[in-house]
């Protein structure tokens, strides 16, 4: 996609409930992603990956903004802050698909005992991830021993389920029986694709399209222990971690851009399009935690993460925090939605 050749600039007030959204919280987060960007050079891109649309210029285009972001900005100032920086463009593309993730919270111990009986691995020594997986073993072969447990094992979970949870969300807390939480980190995967186990639910006629969340898929394999790790294991992909202690219940697990993520404002792109650090307008609706009603969604968002699952121009996962309400409303979430580029004035198109 050429996004600057589809891209058109618009005004701030044609962004509905710019007005009403919280511009403070919006430039904390900014600010985070800021800190990376300002040790960029000047020439480099955004986010260090090349081939990103060049609607986004350069880490030096957003440097300037930056250094402002990182100053003290008054919170009553944070909106003409992004007003006097930015120009919103909107992408041709059609209004797309967004879904939702958080970080769950589990139980484990350091040690294999009892209950504690399903690994987290570290990565193997030396590894290097190939496209396709190429020459690594795949989830089932790793959970049949082709992969040292005991030497790589950070952690050990009393629920295979949970385990499977934590690779598909990147993160998670892990409360010990010391009473120590600490925090699970993405470290590395293996390059095997991702397979989403709600499809292969479907299509073996497990659970009903209609009635596919995050819920419905943990309580079907819950009840179902030896047909759900046949079914995980459709999902050759996997996951490997580092352990973060010492972690501010405040902020969530560090996403993809290497900052600390922030529910509602952190939002998992398609790096092929957008470079994390790019803002965006999202307008969405999500699901009430009980899932009985939905809730208008306008905020501004930064970019900070990415997943196997996010494809496309208008695609992205909001990131909902961590424990159970936020894991109630990113289970459930999957809605239309639009976002809108904010660029910095300097390389805007007219």
């Amino acid at each position: 996609m050429n996004a600057r050749a589809d891209a058109r600039a618009i005004t701030f007030a044609d962004l509905p409930g710019w007005a009403g959204d919280d511009h403070a919280a919006a430039l904390a987060t900014f600010a985070r992603s800021c800190a990376r960007i300002t040790r960029l050079d000047a020439s480099a891109p955004l986010d260090g990956k090349s081939g990103t649309s060049s609607l986004y210029g350069r880490a030096g285009d957003w440097q300037p903004a930056c250094a402002a972001a990182l100053q003290s900005v008054a919170p009553g100032s944070a909106r003409g802050f992004f007003e006097h920086w930015f120009q919103p463009v909107r992408l041709a593309a059609e209004r797309g698909l967004f879904t939702g993730y958080y970080e769950p919270e589990m139980r484990g111990s350091l040690t294999r005992h009892g209950p504690y009986r399903t690994p987290v691995l570290a990565p193997p020594p030396g590894f290097v991830m190939r496209a396709g997986g190429a020459g690594f073993p795949a989830r089932a072969e790793i959970e049949d021993g082709a992969l040292d447990h005991d030497a790589l094992a950070l952690i050990w979970l009393e629920s295979p389920v949970d385990a499977f949870f934590l690779h598909v969300q990147g993160s998670g807390r892990v409360r010990l029986e010391n009473g120590e939480t600490v925090r699970l980190a993405f470290a590395a995967k293996s390059g095997h694709e991702y397979t989403s186990i709600g499809k292969v639910l479907i299509d073996r006629g497990a659970i009903p399209r209609e009635e596919v969340s995050m819920q419905t898929i943990r309580a079907w394999m819950e009840a179902n222990p030896a047909e759900g790790r046949d079914v995980m294991r459709q999902n050759r992909s996997y996951i490997f971690f580092r352990i973060l202690r010492d972690i501010d219940p405040e902020l969530g697990p560090p996403g993809a851009e290497g900052v600390n993520l922030t529910p509602r404002r952190s939002l998992a792109v398609d790096r092929a399009h957008h470079p994390l650090g790019s803002l965006f307008w999202l307008t969405t609706r999500h699901p009430s935690p009980d899932g009985r009603s939905e809730i208008p969604f306008a905020h501004l968002m930064v970019a900070q993460d990415t997943g196997s699952a996010i494809k496309g121009v208008q695609r992205g996962d909001i990131f909902f925090g961590s424990g159970t309400e936020p894991g109630e409303i990113a289970g459930r979430m999957k809605a239309e939605g639009e976002i809108t580029a904010l660029v910095p004035k300097i390389i805007a198109p007219r």
